[in-house]
């Protein structure tokens, strides 16, 4: 039988490991790679490679240089990869999906690595209902606010951050009054009496 080929980008020693000796308990899969730093994933030949799994922060500074790492894997023909992470936050999963993750998984649900990856393997993706949510608002959010215009979009998420009038004038330089009227704009064009 032949196995799944497996890169494993992780800068916890004792994860990386653990992962490996975990994965390698089952019959069909092999980790062939790895790399505890951005640096050494970037050098990788990736040829054999079937399925990646990133960890999104690869320092101890906590940079997000695994976001970096699957952008690079995607524009050099690995189109199978896996984030696995302890982020949950929306827009580094949002970004891990745009720089080319087809999945994303937490660390504390790593028992599920085995299945996910088959799934990777044979272009399946069954993604966790929490991260599927993330992913299902933000693109409802962006087909309704495509009749905005580039800054009526910026000042639509401000508001929808919370942001105060007078902090949405001081971010984009404009005056409130500015960003009242476009806050008028926006309430029209969407139809929504609260923002």
């Amino acid at each position: 039988m032949d196995k799944i080929q497996l890169l494993l980008v992780e800068d916890d020693p004792v994860w990386m490991n653990g992962i490996i000796d975990y994965l390698e308990e089952e019959e069909d899969l092999t980790v062939q790679q790895k790399a505890f730093t951005k640096e050494e994933a970037l050098k990788i030949d990736y040829s054999n490679v079937d399925v990646a799994l990133l960890d999104i922060t690869l320092s101890k500074d906590g940079d997000l240089s695994g976001l970096e790492v699957a952008k690079h894997l995607k524009e050099s023909g690995v189109d199978k990869i896996i984030m696995l992470t302890s982020w949950e936050d929306p827009d580094i999963i949002l970004e891990a999906f745009d720089n080319g993750a087809m999945n994303f998984i937490s660390k504390s649900s790593y028992e599920e690595l085995p299945g996910v990856i088959r799934e990777a393997y044979e272009n399946k993706v069954n993604i966790r209902s929490d991260i599927f949510n993330v992913v299902m608002k933000e693109l409802k959010l962006e087909r309704k606010t495509r009749v905005l215009t580039p800054i009526e979009n910026e000042v639509y998420r401000l508001k929808k951050q919370g942001l105060t009038n007078n902090q949405m004038a001081d971010k984009l330089v404009k005056s409130v009054t500015t960003i009242k009227k476009q806050l008028q704009i926006i309430r029209k064009k969407l139809n929504e009496s609260v923002l």
